[in-house]
């Protein structure tokens, strides 16, 4: 890939993200219970656990679709809150200058279904970020060939196939030219020759120092993309390591219990 899925970070040892002690509850139901979890410049993290462990809500609220109880959250030098349990403030300025760090491909895509392909890929940037029309639409472009789907830029969604249409949502969150890359089940819907295009493609995210945080039930594509795997279960990481360390040698009984009953 080119440079244009390149990311750049002032400070390599910095964090890119960083939620430290943070909390969320849902009608007196604690989700997420001072959970810390940080990914640097370069590395791939993956979030697994069981159903209901809170991975959907913990990268919800890493992408501010919805908001911690307590605890701090930042990206990079950007802390876009911080609190005690039941007290957490965010700093409006912040909030809006972190959506500019990082992008997110949800599992359904999100695509706008009336829009072409490229009106997709270059809406966010030019309606969010206000850049240049000119040099979007060049950017697009060059992201849409290095993704397979030059031919595809005029067509509208749902004459796509499904693993086109998440390769057209990756295009848009790099368009964003963002620092962290975050992923919802990755590879749900994807044969195993897209598994491993996704693959290589994370990979080389991280290889160009972008942070790439997963959420995914995929114990393969998890230890063989990931440098690091954090284990939550009950609202609590209890487990976290090497990826492989952890997946293959899982020390804590509650990831050897989830791990005998995943599926590859």
């Amino acid at each position: 890939m080119t440079n244009s899925v390149e990311a750049t970070h002032a400070d390599a040892s910095r964090p890119a993200v960083w939620a430290r002690e943070v909390y969320k509850s849902f009608s007196g139901r604690t989700v997420l219970d001072g959970v810390s979890l940080k990914i640097m410049p370069g590395q791939v993290v993956s979030l697994i656990g069981p159903s209901g462990a809170g991975k959907s809500t913990m990268l919800r609220c890493l992408t501010m679709l919805d908001r911690y109880d307590g605890g701090t959250l930042s990206y990079g030098d950007l802390t876009v809150c911080s609190g005690d349990k039941g007290s957490c403030v965010y700093d409006r300025d912040a909030v809006k200058k972190a959506r500019m760090h990082f992008g997110l491909v949800f599992q359904s895509y999100n695509l706008f279904p009336h829009y072409t392909v490229l009106r997709n890929v270059m809406d966010a940037p030019i309606r969010v970020q206000g850049r240049d029309k000119g040099e979007v639409e060049s950017q697009a472009r060059e992201l849409l060939a290095q993704l397979g789907l030059s031919e595809h830029a005029d067509k509208v969604p749902d004459q796509l196939s499904g693993g086109q249409q998440q390769r057209v949502a990756i295009a848009r969150a790099l368009c964003m030219n963002p620092e962290v890359m975050y992923f919802d089940e990755a590879t749900s819907a994807l044969d195993p020759k897209l598994t491993a295009e996704m693959h290589d493609l994370i990979r080389s995210m991280a290889d160009r120092g972008m942070a790439v945080g997963i959420v995914t039930h995929e114990m393969g594509f998890a230890r063989t993309v990931s440098d690091r795997v954090a284990f939550l279960f009950e609202g609590r990481i209890v487990e976290e390591g090497q990826a492989e360390e952890v997946i293959n040698h899982p020390k804590d009984e509650r990831t050897r219990g989830f791990l005998s009953m995943a599926e590859d």
